[in-house]
This record gives structure tokens, C-alpha cells and sequence, in this order.
């Protein structure tokens, strides 16, 4: 809204980005901004000639294209760190087009992070961030907008109409101080636990459950379920509970807490809470569960052979 200022204006952005596929499509709802979507590719990034073909000509027919948002880490790409060369490009053909750029960048310190560069280098040709000191972070809440004196000073007035004050803050900020000297220089920690769980799981060769090891590059593990033996949701659900069964074979009661992003995609999460035992625990407790998947494969098999 802040970039967005007159009416009838139009962002571009990718059509599985956070502010496209998870805000309740806000940006029109509320700040009466129509948006266009273009294909986000595997690693996040989307084409830059379907960019330009996007951008809408001088016609009182059509909204006026107003500004361009990407998003690092892509969340629903996996969290997966955009390419420092296509971060130049995307800048460029911005400068270009005379667009203003947008990072959606919640997780931005895991992608700087995962391409060993300062976020300063990722965000160098964007006009405007927003990053979370939450989430991997680890502070209790808040996000801050990055930009320069102008867009601020007009970004606090849209905060004020939507109802975004807060009084007595300065308990937050302090959070999120000790989130980016003390937080923020381990959190090659949270990555190699990501990675951890994804081997785990990877060494089951299940074929209920699945995951891509070359896919994890930050603090977030997608995995794929076959949606016959077992779904998203159900995986989940399975994962938040303890059976008898599983808390004497495996003499421990883990519960386990992932979200379903789509029908056959879970999302697993870490962050800097969790040490080295709670990753083992993890990957214990999800090898047990996906063996339980697996073994439906050969108890139907013994039913059919059974009934022939």
C-alpha cells in the first residue's frame, strides 16, 4: 500500500509467493491494489521476459503496474534462497521498467545465510524489505519495514489507518536486538537440523513418504506424501500424538509439529530452539511413523493374497 499510493494501481508478483497464496488476497481486499501473477519457477525465481510482458502500457482500460515483489526465502518453493545473479537481473530489468522492487524477505537472514553473503548483498537493488524477527529468529514478535526516510514516513501513516500502533514496544525491540546479535549468527545451526531430519527421512526409501535432500537449502523441509497410504493432514495429525505402541519401542513420547501446505505437501520447520537431541527425537519418531506407512503396502498385500 505504501508503494501503491493512488488508486488503480497493480503489483507483480509470483503466483505462489506468501502475500499472493496466503494473505487472503490482502493487497486488493484492503489496499485496493489489484495484483498479477507470474509462474514461480522451482528455484523460486520466475522469468524476467514474462515480467516485462506483464507491465501494462498508458490505457484507461487497465490498472497501472506500480510495483514488482519477490520473495527470499521462497517459502513454498521450499525455502529456497533466490540466486544472487537472478537478484541482479530482476534489480535491473526493474531500473529498467522504472519500477520500484519489494523483498518479501521474512526468513531473508536464512537466505543470506544459505548463499554466504551479508542481507545487505541480497537486497542491494531492492527499494523496499520487510524481515521477521520472529520465526527462525526466535523473538517473541514483529517484522520491520526497511526503506528509505520517504517511504517510511508514509508506511507509518498506512500503519495508522490499518491499526498497527503499539504502545510500549521498546520490551520487542529489545527482543529483537538480542534476535540479530545473539540469534542470527547461529542460524547455520537451524539449516544443518533441517538437513539432518531431511536424511533421516531420506534413509527410510519410503515410498509413502518422500523428500528431495537437494531441495533443502535453509531452515525448511518439504515432504511429499503419496495421498494414498497417507496425506499432508494426516501425516500431521499422526506426527502431534503418541501411541502406546511408539512410546515403549521407542522408550520416548515426541510430538512433532508440521503444517500441511497443500494435500500431499508437509512442511517442517526448524528453528533455535531446538538442540541436536530434539533433531534425533525427530528423526526417530518420523522414521517409526513413516514405517507404519510403509507396512500397509505389505499387510494389503497379505489380505490379497489371503482373499485369492
Amino acid at each position: 500500500m505504501t508503494h501503491c499510493w493512488t488508486r488503480g494501481s497493480e503489483v507483480i508478483l509470483g503466483d505462489q509467493s506468501h502475500i499472493h497464496v496466503w494473505a487472503q488476497g490482502g493487497v486488493a481486499q484492503v489496499g485496493n491494489v489489484h495484483h498479477r501473477t507470474l509462474k514461480n519457477l522451482p528455484d523460486g525465481t520466475f522469468s524476467l521476459a514474462e515480467l516485462k510482458a506483464l507491465v501494462r502500457g498508458d490505457d484507461p482500460h487497465w490498472p497501472v503496474t506500480s510495483l514488482v515483489c519477490i520473495e527470499n526465502s521462497q517459502n513454498m518453493m521450499g525455502g529456497k534462497a533466490l540466486p544472487l545473479r537472478w537478484l541482479d537481473e530482476v534489480g535491473a530489468t526493474c531500473q529498467e521498467l522504472g519500477l520500484p522492487l519489494h523483498c518479501d524477505g521474512a526468513r531473508l537472514l536464512n537466505a543470506a545465510v544459505a548463499v554466504g553473503q551479508p542481507p545487505s548483498r541480497l537486497v542491494r537493488n531492492c527499494q523496499s524489505i520487510a524481515f521477521c524477527i520472529n520465526k527462525g529468529l526466535g523473538a517473541p514478535m514483529g517484522s520491520l519495514v526497511v526503506g528509505s526516510r520517504q517511504f517510511i514516513e508514509r508506511a507509518i501513516r498506512v500503519r495508522k489507518v490499518l491499526g498497527g500502533g503499539l504502545h510500549q514496544a521498546g520490551m520487542f525491540a529489545a527482543a529483537g536486538l538480542y534476535a540479530l546479535e545473539h540469534v542470527a549468527p547461529r542460524l547455520a545451526w537451524d539449516h544443518t537440523h533441517a538437513r539432518a531430519i531431511a536424511q533421516g527421512v531420506k534413509e527410510m526409501h519410503s515410498s509413502a513418504v518422500t523428500v528431495d535432500l537437494k531441495e533443502v537449502q535453509t531452515n525448511m523441509v518439504l515432504l511429499q506424501t503419496d495421498n494414498i497410504r497417507v496425506n499432508a493432514k494426516k501425516l500431521c495429525d499422526r506426527l502431534a500424538i503418541v501411541t502406546d505402541e511408539e512410546a515403549e519401542e521407542l522408550d520416548e513420547q515426541t510430538v512433532v509439529m508440521m503444517l500441511p501446505i497443500t494435500d500431499t505437501v508437509v512442511r517442517c520447520m526448524t528453528h533455535c530452539a531446538l538442540t541436536k537431541s530434539d533433531i534425533a527425537s525427530v528423526v526417530k519418531k518420523l522414521k517409526f511413523v513413516i514405517n507404519e506407512y510403509d507396512s500397509m503396502v505389505f499387510l494389503e498385500y497379505k489380505i490379497e493374497v489371503g482373499q485369492s
